[in-house]
């Protein structure tokens, strides 16, 4: 409807700003667990610049309370009775500030708002005459309020954020204007009086709402280019609750094209918009009168070939171009000459007995009518005037209008009462079961002893234990803003809930059984913490995840046995306060804010050299526990805590969790060590090969990454004839340019490699098409082999490309000397291509399939809720080990000792089925079988030392063979001189009929 648009244009924006102000967009139901908690909003009065004038003249008259401080530019006061709407502010308050130095400010009220919730709450703002940097005292009337804001100059403003160093920390405040869940945590945007940001960060979602004001504290990172502040749990606090959302700035298509980055995050508004097409996914082609933009509609319901005369979204920088986001529905409005529908808040659900529900509708001085018995409104039905309250099941059905605006449609909500299940204790509320049979349902009066607080709440646990090792006597209690201290004796009123924790998105976690308080009300404080379980003492851990895997039913109670499972054991603690006994040995470098851990009177068999804990065929070690730590933590395997440790156990990406409740006692240094040169020594007559994963290399990595990696394939790992290395990037990284050419990624190695007193090598491999083989996106990962010239050169012939096929001919011969296995097979899909190269070594040839398989992203985590956990992943790598195994078997039909080495990271174990597939029937021998059990790992993952990488050679090959998997990148951290997340593995061969006189490759060895 264009005809009326310039008519109802001034209303609608002037309805906007109204709107903004008044009511959060966003329903205020927890999406922590859908507790339902209404949300405080405030209407907007008319400010007037100046100090009041008319104090004490005749009208209502108002005492002050209380004062409490709120940020820098506002506070909050309580009134003895509610404010007289309409009334100036200046004819009841007089406001002062009184600093520290002696000097009197008078300030400028420049705007203030009556909480509609209670109307004796006056937010009162004076933005022209910020606070910061000062303390004193607030005067208004005769009612003080002390202040100190002297640190408040750390708070930087958005602008100035946008354009620091990335890798910085800054704080800041602002306007939470929207935020949505995704990849198991928030996106939050938030703006102030200069600019927008993105926050990224667990749970933020579940603690604020949009047109909180917050401050939080982040390091300043970019995804895609998009600007955005990390944000750690702990590093953020409420400002202000429903401090209004900003009015939408007013921009035009020419502004997403030529000046995205100046409005980037913030809340803006495009009007007359055409959406023409849908481009691809959810991005939709859209046009004002000035041009073309695209509209991102994952949160909306946005049409093809529809006129809109607003839309209203946050900006967001997604995949390397600007794009209008809107928020829900009422974003997009076709037609403002109608009334917009009425919202409810909460919207449709289950709510407690006596909760209220708000109504509110987009248009500014509409006139809502409602009804509760299923009938439709009318003007003559009840008109809303103030929240209806919720006492038994009922729908209500509400419609809005306005003279000069047609009616809106009638909006439908259902509201249940939940279920009340009185008076429990916590182990009832846990149950036997990994789900309370108590969820969703009102539970009064819980008692427990509060072990451990968080910002959003706490962790409590009952005085006795029931004598059921099936249940837990711990639960975490969910209440933001709550006042309850370690040692306090608490009742808790609240609805029961299982929670699923912040996670890797569909990878079906556990949930936590918790409380989503409503009333907590503390009886005693300062009592002692009950005793915690002492883990090897009071409790054994199971040692199988599941002891009857396939009969197993994780929703049968009955199945639940904490004795037997150590899937079931881990949940009986749930919550629960637990202790680590004597000295406590780290098994893997710090990462995440974490470290793994045993206890070393455990008594564990399967130990690496430097006390770590390595991976059996059984692919699982129920001992290894995670603890959160410090990030600051600087941690290796062998490291260990001399004392015990005392923790609560929780839940998150996949992973039971030790929450210390105190002080951690000193981390000890342990004796691992990074190995300065590999045991094999070099023979002019042999041949070194080695396999390296150097994550996610490209020439923009940092230069000190470069530098270890090329120093340990130089020095550490004696300059290897042949190396194949895995994940390298073409030359940009992970920009997504369409480049898949990687000749700077390789040069620059080798040439720091050369820098580093290292021989000069080659590289060989075939780029891959765009976007097709896994990995970071734009990055192109692929698997490419770099050789000493020297030493070893590849065969005289054509390199193929990455749809070419290497393939056999009847004489046995290669069509390809360098190229991919069987590119275009669908094993192979979002997965990495394995390139054969034919090297000369001394006038034989030497046949080496680089490889790197697909991952195992997306296979069931143990400790999840699909059991027994299934590795979906493993049956391509299955299918990519008959493909390779099919090629060998086929090459040596034609010359069965032909020289054959089959290397990289296979993302699976040398027992695997994958791996045994490949063996085939000794056709091919795995070199790491050459190494004690006890160092058999080139990677640490969940704390467990394992192999992913692996060389498999020609059986022939096992003769003269020496191995040696260099044990400088797994067991540590960057801080130690880490390079990559993977160890390189490097083997000798004696290669059958060569040429000793043959000149190339008789060289000395490099001296070090």
């Amino acid at each position: 409807m264009k005809n009326g648009f310039k008519q109802v244009r001034q209303l609608f924006v002037v309805s906007v700003a109204f709107f903004l102000v008044a009511t959060s967009f966003v329903p205020s139901v927890k999406g922590h667990n859908g507790m339902i908690d209404g949300t405080a909003s405030s209407y907007l009065v008319s400010g007037t610049a100046g100090n009041p004038t008319h104090v004490g003249e005749r009208g209502p008259k108002r005492g002050v309370e209380e004062l409490n401080d709120i940020d820098s530019t506002s506070f909050l006061i309580n009134f003895d009775k509610t404010y007289p709407k309409g009334l100036p502010i200046e004819r009841l308050i007089s406001v002062s500030f009184h600093l520290e130095d002696d000097d009197v400010i008078v300030p400028d009220i420049t705007d203030y708002y009556v909480s509609e919730e209670d109307g004796s709450h006056v937010t009162i703002e004076h933005i022209t005459d910020d606070l910061s940097g000062e303390s004193g005292t607030i005067k208004v009337n005769n009612t003080l309020l002390e202040f100190d804001y002297t640190d408040n100059e750390k708070v930087i403003a958005i602008e100035d954020v946008r354009d620091g160093e990335i890798g910085s920390n800054y704080t800041i405040q602002g306007v939470i204007t929207a935020h949505f869940e995704a990849g198991g945590q928030t996106n939050m945007y938030v703006q102030d009086e200069s600019a927008g940001i993105l926050l990224r960060g667990p749970g933020l979602g579940t603690l604020y709402n949009s047109g909180d004001k917050i401050e939080v504290t982040g390091e300043l990172d970019h995804f895609r280019d998009m600007l955005q502040l990390l944000i750690s749990e702990g590093n953020t606090k409420l400002v202000q609750h429903q401090a209004g959302l900003p009015a939408p700035k007013l921009v035009s298509a020419e502004d997403f094209e030529k000046h995205g980055d100046t409005i980037e995050a913030q809340l803006v508004m495009v009007e007359e918009v055409t959406v023409t097409e849908l481009r691809d996914f959810d991005n939709y082609v859209a046009t004002d009168k000035i041009g073309e933009f695209i509209v991102l509609g994952s949160e909306a319901h946005v049409q093809e070939a529809i006129d809109y005369d607003y839309m209203i979204g946050v900006v967001n920088y997604h995949f390397y171009e600007w794009k209008l986001m809107p928020r829900f529905d009422e974003d997009v409005i076709e037609d403002a000459s109608v009334v917009q529908p009425v919202r409810a808040t909460p919207n449709s659900s289950e709510v407690v007995a006596g909760s209220t529900v708000r109504l509110s509708t987009f248009t500014d001085e509409a006139e809502i009518y409602y009804t509760t018995d299923r009938s439709d409104p009318t003007v003559n039905s009840t008109r809303y005037e103030e929240p209806i309250e919720i006492t038994e099941d009922v729908t209500i059905k509400a419609f809005a209008v306005k003279t000069g605006l047609s009616d809106s449609v009638v909006t439908t909500f259902e509201y249940t009462i939940l279920p009340e299940a009185g008076t429990l204790n916590i182990y009832d509320i846990q149950g036997t079961s990994h789900v309370s049979p108590y969820e969703n349902m009102i539970v009064r009066e819980v008692p427990g002893i509060v072990t451990y607080t968080r910002n959003n709440g706490f962790y409590m646990q009952s005085e006795e234990s029931d004598g059921d090792v099936n249940t837990s006597e711990g639960i975490y209690v969910y209440r933001p803003g709550h006042d309850v201290s370690e040692g306090d004796a608490v009742l808790v009123d609240g609805q029961v809930s299982e929670y699923e924790e912040q996670g890797f998105d569909d990878n079906h976690d556990l949930t936590t059984t918790q409380i989503v308080g409503s009333s907590i009300d503390v009886v005693s404080s300062d009592n002692s913490l009950p005793d915690p379980v002492i883990i090897g003492e009071d409790r054994d851990i199971p040692d199988v995840l599941l002891a009857d895997p396939e009969n197993y039913d994780i929703t049968d109670p009955e199945m639940f046995d904490a004795t037997a499972n150590a899937l079931d054991f881990y949940e009986s603690l749930e919550g629960m306060l637990i202790e680590i006994p004597g000295q406590i040995t780290v098994t893997g470098p710090q990462k995440y804010n974490e470290v793994t851990i045993i206890s070393e009177e455990w008594g564990l068999d399967n130990r690496t050299e430097d006390g770590g804990v390595y991976l059996t065929e059984q692919e699982l070690n129920t001992e290894v526990m995670f603890m959160n730590v410090p990030r600051s933590t600087v941690a290796k395997t062998g490291d260990f805590f001399e004392e015990s440790i005392e923790g609560v156990v929780g839940y998150n990406y996949g992973n039971y969790k030790i929450q210390p409740v105190g002080p951690l006692p000193d981390l000890q240094e342990g004796d691992a060590e990074r190995r300065e040169e590999t045991t094999i020594a070099f023979e002019e007559d042999k041949l070194t090969v080695a396999t390296y994963n150097v994550e996610n290399y490209y020439p923009g990595v940092p230069e000190e990454k470069t530098e270890r990696l090329a120093n340990s394939m130089a020095n550490e790992l004696g300059a290897p004839d042949i190396m194949t290395l895995v994940e390298v990037m073409d030359n940009d990284g992970d920009v997504d340019s369409g480049n898949t050419d990687a000749s700077e990624s390789y040069q620059t190695l080798i040439d720091e490699i050369a820098a580093q007193g290292g021989p000069d090598y080659a590289y060989t491999d075939v780029a891959p098409i765009d976007g097709n083989d896994g990995g970071i996106p734009g990055g192109n990962i692929r698997v490419g082999h770099i050789y000493r010239t020297d030493r070893v050169h590849i065969a005289e012939g054509d390199i193929g490309g990455p749809t070419d096929a290497i393939k056999i001919d009847e004489n046995g011969d290669l069509n390809y000397v360098s190229g991919l296995i069987d590119p275009t097979n669908d094993a192979f899909t979002s997965s990495r291509k394995p390139l054969m190269t034919e090297f000369i070594f001394k006038g034989e040839s030497v046949y080496v399939i680089g490889s790197h398989w697909n991952s195992k992203r997306g296979d069931d985590a143990p400790f999840g809720m699909e059991q027994p956990p299934v590795q979906g992943s493993r049956d391509q790598r299955q299918d990519i080990a008959e493909i390779i195994h099919d090629f060998v078997s086929e090459l040596k039909s034609y010359d069965e000792d032909a020289n054959v080495v089959v290397l990289g990271d296979f993302n699976d174990f040398p027992w695997s089925p994958p791996l045994q597939i490949l063996e085939g029937n000794d056709m091919l021998y795995n070199t790491i079988y050459e190494l004690p059990r006890e160092q058999q790992f080139t990677y640490n993952y969940n704390g467990s030392s394992q192999s992913l990488d692996s060389i498999l050679v020609s059986e022939h090959l096992q003769a003269g063979l020496k191995t040696d998997i260099m044990t400088i990148n797994s067991q540590f951290m960057e801080a130690h001189g880490r390079a990559s997340d993977h160890d390189p593995m490097v083997v000798q061969l004696e290669i059958p009929d060569i040429d000793y006189d043959c000149g190339v490759g008789d060289v000395i060895p490099l001296e070090k």
